[in-house]
C-alpha cells in the first residue's frame, strides 16, 4: 500500500506555550495531521484510544501513530502496525551517543554527528512504536544497515524493519516503511508539498545474527 505520513509545523505562537496549554495544542495538531493522513489513505477512523501502556489501539481496524515536538507534528495511518517519530536536531549530552547506539552501529556511519544520532533515535522509536514497546526496548533494536540518506534497516528480536526518513526544518521524521511506498505530505498554511518515496529491493523477515 501507500503510506501518507503528514508533517505539519507548529505556528510561532505555539512555540511559547507551556504546560497543559502546550500539550493540548500539540495534541490538537497531531490529530489534525492524523485526520489528513486517513483522508489521503481513503480510511475512516473511529474513536482514537490507547491501552494501559499508552499504545494506540486500532481504530475501525486501522493502525495509527502520532508524534510531536514543540515546532513540528507528524502522523500516519496504516492497514498494519505502524510507528512514526519526529525529533528536532539539537545537541544533547555527549553521553547519549552510547545510549542510542552501540559502537558497531556507529561504525556504519561516517561520523557521530547529531544528524546521525537523531536518524538512529527516531528510526528506533518508529520500530518500537510499531511493535507496541516503549523506550525500554531501545538497546534490543539495532541499526544494521544505512542504505542511503533516507532509509535505515533495523533488527528487533530477529526481525527486520525498513524505515523511511525525511529531514524537515531541522527535524528528522521516521516512519516504518517495510514494503510500502511513502507519499510524504508537508502541510504549511493549507499548502501541500508531496514527496514520493518508493521502497528499495531488500529482504524483510526473520534475521539470524549467527
Amino acid at each position: 500500500m501507500t503510506l501518507y505520513p503528514i508533517i505539519m509545523p507548529v505556528a510561532e505562537p505555539g512555540h511559547r506555550l507551556s504546560g497543559k496549554d502546550k500539550v493540548a495544542r500539540l495534541s490538537q495538531l497531531s490529530r489534525e495531521a492524523l485526520r489528513l493522513s486517513a483522508e489521503s489513505s481513503g480510511i475512516l477512523l473511529g474513536d482514537l484510544r490507547k491501552d494501559e501502556d499508552d499504545v494506540p489501539c486500532p481504530s475501525n481496524g486501522y493502525y495509527w501513530s502520532v508524534s510531536h515536538k514543540s515546532k513540528c507534528v507528524a502522523a500516519v495511518v496504516s492497514t498494519s502496525s505502524i510507528g512514526i517519530d519526529v525529533e528536532e536536531i539539537r545537541p544533547r549530552s555527549g553521553l547519549v551517543y552510547d545510549v542510542v547506539a552501540s559502537d558497531e552501529e556507529w561504525n556504519l556511519s561516517k561520523d557521530r554527528s547529531w544528524h546521525t544520532f537523531f536518524r538512529f533515535w527516531t528510526a528506533k522509536e518508529a520500530v518500537l512504536k510499531s511493535v507496541g514497546i516503549g523506550i525500554g526496548g531501545l538497546r534490543k533494536c539495532r541499526v544494521i544497515s544505512i542504505p542511503d540518506e533516507n532509509h535505515l534497516l533495523l533488527n528487533y528480536r530477529d526481525s527486520l524493519f525498513y524505515v523511511g526518513q525525511l529531514r524537515y526544518r531541522n527535524h528528522i521524521v521516521s516512519v516504518l516503511q517495510n514494503y510500502d511506498e511513502i507519499e510524504w505530505s508537508i502541510v504549511e498554511d493549507s499548502r501541500w508539498r508531496r514527496i514520493i518515496d518508493s521502497p528499495h529491493n531488500f529482504c524483510i523477515g526473520t534475521h539470524n545474527n549467527r
